[in-house]
């Protein structure tokens, strides 16, 4: 039998990058596409994070300030900034992140 499954929790800066995420496309008038952005990284990261396996695959984010940040790519085109608390079987998303930007602060 498998692993249990870890918990999932976005952290208000990966909730305020969903949220910049949407208004850039309403801004473009593509609401649809916002709103469909939002709701599928969300859902990707819940999915794909409280796999245990799945979610210790992801790359280092090499963070400075998060020297155990973890990283996936989610669509070809967004970052999953993530770490993992192995003792609370949690994962905490800490940022969404379009993979073509900067590195994002996260402290």
């Amino acid at each position: 039998m498998g692993e249990a499954s870890l918990s999932v929790e976005l952290t208000e800066s990966a909730y305020a990058d969903l949220s910049s995420i949407d208004d850039y496309w309403t801004d473009r008038g593509e609401a649809w596409r916002g709103e469909k952005y939002y709701c599928d990284l969300r859902d990707f990261a819940l999915r794909e994070l409280s796999d245990p396996s799945a979610a210790r695959r992801g790359r280092r984010a090499r963070v400075r300030e998060h020297p155990e940040a973890r990283a996936i790519l989610a669509f070809g085109v967004y970052r999953v900034i993530y770490r993992i608390d192995e003792a609370a079987a949690r994962v905490e998303v800490l940022r969404f992140w379009h993979a073509h930007r900067d590195t994002p602060p996260l402290s």
